[in-house]
């Protein structure tokens, strides 16, 4: 059986607006470092006990040089997901008593449907911004998926 939501499949959708984000950074933001993470809640993307929470998730990219990054936004994009994928929230939305010992402060991602998507690296509103672009893309990608499943069957293969 082949998911619908794959690593290819977000990937695409990501590579349709990466470039508006890019100009984004360039234009509108702070910094034009950024973190990505994309992932989802357990009832899509079942977790592996065996693998770590990075190595759960559909794909983890970034802008700019790490090098030159102010502080692990990947790290913290990463636990932005990680607090959605558990409570299927986005992170702006989580009262205090949903967190757990190292989780990050910050906020910036979103849950669309049960797609989990984490920006960090810029104002937490543009992170948010950044993810619900994401989200929306890869939902847009899915349905256009479906949209040329063959008409003559009954059941997804």
């Amino acid at each position: 059986m082949q998911d619908i939501l794959t690593a290819g499949l977000a990937t695409d959708a990501y590579g349709t607006i990466r470039k508006h984000i890019e100009t984004c950074l360039k234009t509108l933001t702070k910094r034009q470092h950024l973190a990505v993470v994309v992932t989802a809640t357990e009832t899509i993307n079942p977790r592996d006990p065996e693998k770590s929470f990075k190595d759960s998730c559909y794909f983890v990219t970034g802008f700019g040089n790490k090098n030159d990054w102010e502080h692990d936004y990947e790290k913290i994009a990463l636990s932005k997901a990680s607090k959605s994928a558990r409570t299927g929230r986005g992170s702006a939305e989580l009262p205090p008593h949903y967190l757990l010992d190292g989780d990050t402060v910050y906020w910036g991602s979103v849950v669309l449907d049960d797609i989990v998507v984490a920006c960090s690296g810029v104002e937490p509103y543009y992170d948010e911004m950044f993810s619900m672009w994401i989200a929306a893309a890869i939902k847009a990608e899915a349905k256009r998926y479906m949209d040329k499943y063959p008409k003559d069957r009954d059941f997804i293969e």
